[in-house]
């Protein structure tokens, strides 16, 4: 083998392992992270609480005039406690919050902005009260 070979093969080597540590040390990471999440069963709260954050902005930022701020707070704070409590029927959380972003965020290709009404805001936080499960 030539003097530029051997230097092209060593070279090589030393990226494929320094791209390997590169990697071991990224699954290490994911997976402490994935550990202190709590694993999958962590993982589906973890996501029910970022997924109740952005349906909090939205709601807040569309907010009608009859539905007081800090109610709409209230509630969603109260159902984030229930979460970290696992006092909460995810699949009811996930149907409530994808009807809502359906209805009012994501209202197919219409350009314009659909902003939910007092009585249909009101509705919403019932119902979002009616996915925590009480002890009693």
């Amino acid at each position: 083998m030539s003097l530029i070979a051997q230097k092209i093969s060593g070279c090589y080597r030393r990226v494929l392992i320094f791209l390997f540590l590169i990697l071991i040390v990224s699954i290490g990471i994911g997976l402490f992270v994935y550990n202190r999440v709590g694993g999958a069963e962590g993982m589906r709260y973890w996501v029910a609480i970022r997924a109740l954050n952005g349906t909090e902005k939205l709601l807040i930022t569309n907010r009608p005039d009859g539905v007081p701020q800090e109610t709409v707070t209230e509630q969603f704070q109260s159902v984030r406690d229930a979460i970290h409590n696992r006092q909460i029927d995810l699949k009811l959380l996930y149907d409530l919050l994808n009807s809502y972003q359906t209805k009012f965020h994501n209202a197919g290709l219409s350009t314009e902005k659909i902003e939910p009404s007092t009585p249909e805001v009101e509705e919403f936080l019932i119902n979002l009260r009616a996915t925590i499960i009480s002890d009693e």
